[in-house]
């Protein structure tokens, strides 16, 4: 009787399932970078109003923002859909911002529950209250 070494085939097998497996994941979890811009990119001691245009989030689903104040509360924040390239471009009135110095913060939050999703994608900017200068 012929033996047969199949741990050529077996390495083969692993290999691909494992290329499968990250390939699946690739279209399920995005692994683009964020494109955003925000308009101004600091704020006026009165109310005033923020431009948002953001691209690369989730497709059709939700980002959070909040700004972050330099003791780590968030003051202010809100959500927006995206559309399909995971983008939107919407504003806001930030009414009751304090002079302070902001992260302003965005990230994939599918469920609304204020949690960054698992793998899902963020970008911060700082935003300062009042504008120096």
């Amino acid at each position: 009787m012929k033996k047969y070494d199949y741990s050529f085939f077996s390495s083969s097998l692993i290999i691909f399932l494992i290329f499968l497996n990250l390939s699946n994941l690739h279209s399920i979890y995005p692994t683009s970078q964020v494109i955003a811009d925000i308009e101004p990119n600091c704020g006026l001691l009165k109310d005033h109003r923020i431009n948002m245009t953001v691209n690369g989030f989730n497709k059709n689903g939700n980002v959070y923002w909040e700004f972050i104040n330099s003791k780590g509360m968030v003051d202010y924040y809100g959500y927006f859909d995206t559309n399909s390239t995971g983008g939107f471009h919407d504003y806001t009135i930030a009414d009751g911002l304090l002079p302070n110095i902001y992260t302003l913060r965005f990230f994939d939050d599918k469920n609304n529950d204020y949690v960054k999703d698992p793998n899902g994608l963020e970008i911060n900017f700082t935003y300062a209250v009042p504008c120096n200068g």
